[in-house]
């Protein structure tokens, strides 16, 4: 739990790795909730609070190579521009036809849940894709540092 909460220390690329991993299968499951019960669609915004935690595991792995963890908002919008025009392409290829604006809030959240529905497959199959891309280029990118920094000794030192 110290890994995916507390932004203090390091950790290495194998433990970032299988944070990683773990975050990406929880998020691939809140996003697929619409597809189990329409019901449970704006559950899938859930997914927001995951970005807590991987915050903390992209700072550790810059700590880990020696960087400040504020670079994290670099990989963090990047991810959301990318994201974000991954999702427009997915909504205007696999979203419902646009029809009459709705006119009241029980129409616009049937709206809403039939977009969600819709997109919840791709939509998941893409942005597992993007993370883990982002986390492999980002483990690719980011060497360890082998001795002790300013954030940490190497967990193999401790």
């Amino acid at each position: 739990m110290k890994t995916l909460f507390d932004p203090e220390g390091r950790i290495d690329p194998a433990t970032f790795r299988d944070a990683a991993l773990i975050l990406i299968g929880i998020g691939a499951v809140l996003s697929l909730l619409p597809l189990a019960a329409p019901s449970l669609a704006l559950l899938s915004l859930a997914s927001l609070l995951l970005l807590y935690p991987w915050g903390v595991i992209w700072v550790k792995r810059f700590h880990d190579s020696g960087k400040s963890g504020w670079m994290f908002l670099i990989v963090l919008v990047l991810w959301i521009a990318v994201g974000a025009g991954a999702r427009t392409l997915i909504t205007g290829r696999f979203g419902p036809a646009q029809g009459p604006r709705p006119t009241n809030l029980s129409e616009a959240m049937a709206t809403m849940t039939t977009t969600m529905q819709a997109t919840a497959l791709p939509g998941t199959i893409v942005s597992v894709i993007l993370a883990l891309a982002f986390v492999l280029i980002g483990n690719a990118l980011l060497k360890s540092d082998p001795g002790p920094n300013a954030y940490d000794p190497p967990a193999h030192l401790r």
